[in-house]
């Protein structure tokens, strides 16, 4: 099949649908198909991943994050490479609901993926874009063949705009790659890796550290990744004198991200709302480090408190996040037994599984 996966997100920006557009096209690839993908124009070497791009120009720029694309310039895409699938991803960016509408036009057919929970979690990004737009979302929406959600909270909330069946199929992840290393216990490593920005709760991760260095003073947290909160970041580790305790890495390349992961003791995710799913949690369960994290979202799904991770809810979440947090740096037995449990549960969410998944709706749709 030649299939072209489509979205306004993708490299340079940094995200979960752009590891998991990367993924699924190196993973269907690798089963025969020929892929490529439609994003918009950004000043990027697409050779870096070996990956075949084609980039839109845009009508005009909404925001920081999305642009109107050029609609001709799609269609001439598309008439010329002929796909036998459009699968759009994001249910809520320009580039997707455009895709199923000239899939619709054209006779092609289309799949969408939801990979979000909610419309309004970056309004920055979201609100003001669309307020330039004059279509209904659920007419674009319902262009789409077939309709998936990587979460069963992702899918929940798409059903508010379409009356179709939506399917489940998760997010996934390269399990060879994240072959765990035994670790030396007497570490004291704590992981987190995701965007500095509100809804990923990294100003509660600074609170939380306060508590952990009171019970374990050599507990280091490495924080991994960039966004707008970075400099508000370094100025409150300042502040609340934990230069010793936590370290900002900033973003790093696939090779050492695998490394951190190895390294980590336990990985921790205190996402205040928004996680459709957590690829970064997978990372970690093939990694056989110990997740914490908020019960929100479609982490729910994913972990079962006690068993794959430790989930913390309800009121007092950043002491809960700690003492979870200082129990698994101590407790070399829950740890092994948490760490083992996750990495079976993982086995099912490798892309080789994943990618035969949506390869079946494709044939499903086709047929």
């Amino acid at each position: 099949m030649k299939i072209a996966l489509c979205s306004d997100y993708f490299y340079p920006k940094i995200g979960g649908i752009t590891v998991h557009i990367e993924n699924l096209a190196k993973a269907l690839e690798f089963r025969g198909h020929d892929v490529f993908i439609v994003t918009k124009k950004a000043n990027f070497d697409d050779n870096i991943h070996g990956l075949r791009v084609i980039r839109v120009k845009s009508l005009f720029r909404t925001s920081q994050t999305i642009d109107l694309p050029y609609t001709d310039e799609l269609i001439d895409v598309f008439r010329r490479e002929k796909p036998d699938i459009i699968h759009a991803h994001h249910a809520f960016s320009p580039i997707s609901l455009f895709s199923l509408a000239i899939g619709r036009k054209l006779g092609v057919k289309t799949v969408l993926t939801n990979h979000s929970i909610q419309f309004l979690y970056d309004v920055a990004y979201l609100w003001k874009p669309f307020s330039y737009l004059a279509f209904p979302l659920t007419q674009y929406i319902n262009y789409a063949d077939r309709i998936l959600a990587v979460s069963y909270a992702a899918a929940k909330f798409i059903s508010h705009f379409t009356d179709k069946d939506v399917m489940v199929v998760p997010n996934g992840v390269n399990i060879e790659e994240f072959t765990p290393s035994k670790k030396d216990f007497d570490g004291r490593s704590i992981l987190f890796v995701g965007r500095l920005v509100y809804r990923k709760g990294v100003h509660r991760l600074l609170n939380v550290m306060r508590y952990v260095v009171r019970e374990v003073k050599d507990a280091h947290l490495h924080m991994i990744g960039s966004g707008y909160l970075s400099s508000t970041i370094k100025f409150m580790v300042k502040s609340l004198n934990l230069q010793e305790n936590i370290t900002l890495i900033g973003s790093v390349d696939k090779k050492d991200l695998i490394e951190y992961y190895k390294r980590s003791h336990v990985f921790v995710l205190p996402s205040v709302f928004g996680e459709s799913f957590g690829i970064v949690i997978l990372e970690a369960m093939a990694s056989k480090t110990p997740v914490v994290a908020v019960a929100q979202g479609g982490i729910k799904e994913l972990l079962e408190n006690g068993e794959t991770g430790l989930l913390v809810e309800g009121e007092g979440l950043t002491k809960k996040l700690a003492e979870n947090i200082c129990l698994l740096l101590r407790d070399k037995a829950l740890s092994e037994k948490i760490s083992l449990n996750a990495y079976r549960e993982v086995q099912k969410y490798d892309w080789k599984v994943i990618a035969s998944m949506i390869e079946e709706v494709y044939e499903d749709i086709l047929s």
